[in-house]
């Protein structure tokens, strides 16, 4: 074999060897965004933290947008400028004895979506942020949105007057 030969395989070696190590690492942090199922949620707005229990048709709508994107969520690179400015929070005050007798990914956890109307910054727009609270682990998840795929969310929101705070 000549030198170049060897050289070159050495660094294939060298290389898939480096991958390897790097994929054995991180593929425990490479799982699926998977929601629990939906019990119950209240949507929180704007700066005042408007409160209000979804209706079941609203309850309805939140929980087809969560079947359309299960996928596309990705991990949180870089902290947003604030808080967001709507929350929905699902699955508060539930009791767990009443699911205990069903698989552990039929059984409801809490668990928070944080919208982002564009009111803060606007390279924020159309975000949400999935944030579960699983076995006593928080992981943030996000979501790019194009306006089709936010406006379901957005309505939600919309349909009701609340106090918006003003452009920065």
């Amino acid at each position: 074999m000549r030198k170049q030969n060897i050289i070159l395989t050495s660094l294939l070696a060298f290389c898939v060897l480096v991958v390897l190590v790097v994929w054995l690492l991180v593929r425990k942090e490479l799982t699926p965004v998977t929601f629990p199922p939906v019990v119950n949620a209240e949507l929180i707005v704007g700066p005042l933290h408007k409160k209000r229990v979804l209706t079941p048709a609203e309850l309805k709508i939140v929980q087809d947008w969560i079947q359309k994107n299960e996928k596309g969520w990705g991990p949180l690179k870089r902290n947003p400028p604030s808080t967001g400015d709507v929350e929905i929070r699902f699955n508060q005050n539930i009791d767990p004895k009443e699911y205990a007798d069903k698989p552990k990914e039929q059984q409801p956890y809490p668990f928070t979506l944080v919208l982002w109307l564009g009111i803060s910054q606007a390279d924020w727009n159309n975000r949400v942020f999935y944030e579960a609270n699983k076995d006593g682990k928080t992981k943030v998840f996000l979501k790019n949105c194009d306006d089709d795929e936010f406006d379901p969310l957005r309505k939600l929101v919309d349909q009701y007057d609340y106090q918006r705070t003003l452009f920065p």
